[in-house]
């Protein structure tokens, strides 16, 4: 899955906009003094109203407020979220499929006081498993027992709710990272019928370019309860022109003046380089062009011409390779881009990679020798038994060395380079603090609160 998350909100406003909003929020805080604020405003132009996660549309920051998942990646590697712990097992036939047990967490209730129950998790898998959502990130459930192959409601799911409330998922095969794949937006739970929440918001109005969210009273979890309710202005730049002039604006993603230090936080995604081993199958010329991506001399022979295969809003290509040989760049939309790469007209290909999935280890077997989407034409044994082992590895620690060194045999045969990762700002008042966000690119603005 790729895609831009956002990125390119408000320029145009907010280079008109300056410091327009540092002073008109200071010029509000004086006209409250003594008053203690209980709603925090802010903005941005994507649409609010589309808040299934399971699509991957609309605002994802307000969605990862209001949902909450399983479980969530950390540096230190997966941790219970909504659940409160898992067990791993195997089924009882000769083919000793993989069962994850999920316990989930005692208390956990939607925004309308029923609990969080494992049949809601069920009831949300199936809907995207079998095409009533088109989730964009469908084929990821194809690790469950019977996913890929569903066809009705009559087809079997390797999906059970035990009599004392625990989720089993049973896999089709060796797959240790299921437990990270969770935490993706793809498998947050939503309840059937009238929409509830389970985070730490709920989404109390909306109208077409305001939704307000309130603290969820329901809530249950590791985190307290959030505390400032929020106000979200959404859509029309000339409106949030205007809201940004009168100083009603206290935070917002995009540039607002040098004066103001934004707090950054990643938008989940990561840039890479592939390169074609096909039509660059000497290592040496491969080792090359990483070192001019590098910014570095060349060393070694490189083609005379090459074509690199881009999207439109990628960065630009290092000076060192363009000045290094005839390289034609094709930075095409995304739809023009996908039909390209599938062709694989290109020596070189950016790759712009999300953290809708969580697990690297997804990434690397789009690099496996049998792979449809091995973009890289790489065909290594010695990666494939990596893969495999990483499949099958469960200590979590062990994992994460072997996921390291897979991708650090495709770095030194220059295979799979990575070059950036993006970034987004968020521009507060001054006197707001505790605005954090994850590695997947999520704000969480419920510990947010305005000092004296």
């Amino acid at each position: 899955m790729e895609k831009m998350r956002m990125g390119k909100l408000l320029v145009c406003w907010l280079l008109l906009c300056g410091l327009s909003l540092l002073a008109g929020c200071r010029e509000e805080e004086k006209g409250q003094a003594g008053a203690p604020r209980e709603e925090l405003v802010y903005a941005s132009t994507k649409d609010i109203r589309d808040i299934n996660p399971h699509l991957y549309g609309g605002e994802m920051a307000a969605q990862g407020m209001v949902f909450e998942p399983l479980v969530i990646n950390t540096a230190e590697g997966v941790r219970p979220w909504l659940a409160e712990s898992w067990e791993i097992s195997s089924t009882d036939d000769a083919a000793k499929r993989p069962v994850y047990t999920f316990t989930l967490r005692e208390g956990a209730c939607w925004s309308d006081g029923t609990p969080v129950k494992a049949e809601d998790f069920i009831t949300a898998w199936t809907r995207v498993i079998s095409g009533a959502v088109d989730s964009p990130c469908r084929y990821l459930f194809d690790v469950i027992l019977g996913a890929k192959d569903y066809e009705n409601e009559e087809s079997e799911l390797g999906l059970e709710a035990t009599e004392d409330g625990k989720l089993v998922v049973t896999l089709e095969g060796d797959y240790s990272g299921f437990a990270h794949m969770l935490a993706a937006p793809a498998f947050w739970p939503i309840k059937e019928g009238e929409m509830a929440y389970n985070g730490r918001y709920a989404l109390a109005d909306i109208t077409e370019n305001v939704a307000t969210l309130k603290p969820n009273t329901g809530y249950r979890g590791e985190k307290p309860a959030a505390g400032l309710a929020l106000k979200y202005y959404y859509g029309d730049l000339a409106a949030l022109e205007t809201l940004a002039a009168d100083g009603t604006l206290q935070a917002t993603f995009g540039y607002a003046g040098d004066a103001i230090t934004p707090v950054t936080g990643s938008n989940g995604v990561t840039g890479y380089y592939v390169l074609n081993t096909e039509k660059l199958s000497e290592a040496e010329t491969r080792l090359a062009v990483k070192r001019l991506l590098a910014g570095k001399e060349g060393t070694g022979t490189l083609p005379e011409n090459m074509t690199l295969l881009t999207l439109k809003d990628a960065p630009a290509v290092p000076e060192a390779l363009a000045n290094a040989t005839n390289l034609t760049v094709n930075a095409l939309d995304y739809e023009d881009y996908k039909a390209a790469r599938d062709a694989g007209e290109y020596d070189l290909l950016y790759l712009a990679v999300s953290l809708d999935y969580p697990d690297e280890a997804v990434l690397l077997h789009w690099f496996a020798s049998a792979s449809e989407s091995n973009y890289a034409k790489y065909n290594s044994e010695e990666f494939d038994e990596m893969l495999s082992k990483i499949d099958t590895e469960t200590e979590e620690s062990a994992r994460i060395g072997l996921v390291k060194g897979a991708m650090q045999l495709l770095a030194e045969e220059a295979v799979l380079l990575p070059q950036d990762t993006g970034k987004t700002p968020l521009y507060c008042h001054a006197s707001l603090s505790g605005i954090t966000c994850d590695a997947q690119g999520l704000w969480d603005f419920g510990d947010a609160k305005y000092t004296a």
